[in-house]
């Protein structure tokens, strides 16, 4: 059963790279995890969104701690920290070689305010000294790769460690949209196990295997055109990428409503996705579907079948979900706090930007799961005008002529050009030390490229971000 790329691939056995060697009970070891930035995982990021939807979240004026699950090398914690000077970041992970490469990094660069810790989540919940409460938790690309119990060590680290009102954001594969992978990926698994040669030897063999068979009539294949597409798409990222994405003993796609349960049970409420497009129902959930979401809306369901049913209406394969620790006080903002909340809020163009609209009667087509989505120029266009001249408040554009008489629109459209990666909104100003590292950083993302596919990037102080270079 071996598959006949792994002839192709010129990998030989090896001492180092025993197939019993190259995963231990969690997770694939013996190759690098790959740098990758998540922009949703920034502090400022995760303020606005919850901003928008009318809920608290921690003051970034003032001092605060985040806690990185599974940081791998730390590239996203180290981003987070060079530019959020009044923050205090931790980043742990169970894997000796990618903490030493973070930490020889971060002391490198001159960024401070960071640790690294080589720590599991089981033995960091029997420790709990060893970890500070926190404002703000994050965990991306660990979850659906991990065994149940060791899902269950990671939500006791947040009944632990994350603070009352404090956010947790937490990304996995979801159905119903990554379920068709999930066969093909254990067939992969089995096939490759084994090989000679390290896991990357062994991904690449086996991808190359998947696209020979796509060819080969096999029903699942044929039922399932887009996964034909999808590993035709695998087949052009990096090895060792794909060895920790498609090799990992377990590999699970998860409903939204098994997450919100078993993170009730510690005490956190789910209060929004971190893609803000996917808070908008307007705009991310097919026209068709609407009338029934609404009715159910209406019929007072649950979060759980609300957040069901937008996943089966988008087919989700991947959600980057926020939760908010229960408070005593509550987690809502009251209605004028929420209007003064969102007017102080100070908004910059970014690069990407573009720097020529089409004409006023036309329309902006953004590309999105459910297909493109048209914005009128008329609505956008005096927003991007106002912010050429410079970085404007919320109550500065709300007094626009266009949005005089609509102020919510603003909301909307921000929240839109976020996500198209347009517009972000900036960190308080004049809180906190002068980002020192920040040179040096750009410095060092300029030499490399991160992220599947490679993208260059470059820091932004004034966001507490980075954005494509």
């Amino acid at each position: 059963m071996v598959p006949p790329a792994a002839g192709r691939c010129g990998a030989t056995a090896s001492p180092m790279h025993h197939p019993a060697d190259r995963t231990d009970a969690a997770y694939v070891h013996d190759v690098p995890y790959p740098a990758h930035f998540h922009r949703e995982t920034m502090p400022a990021w995760l303020c606005a969104t919850l901003t928008a939807m009318g809920l608290k979240s921690p003051d970034l004026a003032r001092p605060y701690t985040y806690l990185d699950l599974g940081c791998g090398s730390g590239l996203n914690t180290l981003i987070a920290a060079a530019t959020n000077p009044l923050g205090q970041f931790l980043g742990i992970d169970i894997h000796p070689g990618a903490i030493a490469q973070a930490r020889a990094r971060a002391q490198a660069l001159g960024v401070h305010n960071l640790r690294y810790e080589c720590l599991d989540f089981a033995a960091a919940t029997q420790s709990p000294a060893a970890l500070p409460a926190c404002d703000f938790m994050v965990c991306h690309g660990v979850y659906s790769w991990i065994a149940p119990p060791q899902r269950q060590a990671l939500r006791q680290l947040v009944q632990q460690r994350l603070k009352p009102g404090g956010v947790f954001y937490l990304a996995y594969m979801s159905q119903p949209g990554s379920s068709a992978m999930a066969a093909t990926q254990k067939l992969l698994h089995l096939a490759t196990q084994p090989l000679p040669g390290s896991s990357a030897d062994q991904a690449r063999a086996g991808v190359a295997w998947l696209q020979h068979l796509t060819q080969q009539g096999l029903g699942h294949f044929v039922e399932q055109p887009r996964l034909v597409q999808e590993i035709d798409r695998l087949a052009a990222l990096d090895a060792d990428y794909l060895a920790h994405e498609l090799l990992n003993p377990h590999w699970d796609s998860l409903h939204v409503a098994d997450v919100m349960a078993d993170l009730d049970a510690v005490d956190c409420r789910y209060a929004a996705s971190a893609t803000p497009l996917e808070n908008l129902d307007a705009v991310s959930l097919p026209g068709q579907s609407l009338p029934a979401f609404q009715a159910l809306q209406r019929q007072g369901a649950s979060p759980a079948l609300l957040e069901t049913f937008k996943d089966v209406a988008r087919n989700q394969n991947q959600r980057r979900d926020l939760y908010l620790r229960q408070h005593p006080a509550g987690l809502a903002l009251p209605s004028e706090e929420h209007r003064q909340a969102l007017l102080r809020q100070r908004i910059g163009l970014l690069p990407a930007a573009p720097q020529k609209l089409p004409p006023t009667q036309g329309e902006l087509v953004l590309d999105t799961r459910i297909g493109p989505v048209h914005l009128p120029v008329a609505q956008v266009a005096p927003l991007i005008t106002a912010l050429r001249h410079g970085a404007a408040s919320y109550a500065e554009l709300a007094r626009l002529p266009a949005y005089a008489h609509q102020p919510g629109l603003i909301s909307q459209l921000l929240q839109v050009l976020a996500w198209a990666g347009w517009l972000h909104v900036l960190l308080p100003a004049g809180t906190g030390p002068v980002a020192t590292a920040l040179a040096p950083l750009n410095t060092y993302l300029r030499m490399v490229t991160v992220g599947q596919p490679p993208t260059a990037l470059q820091a932004l102080e004034a966001i507490g971000s980075a954005v494509p270079a």
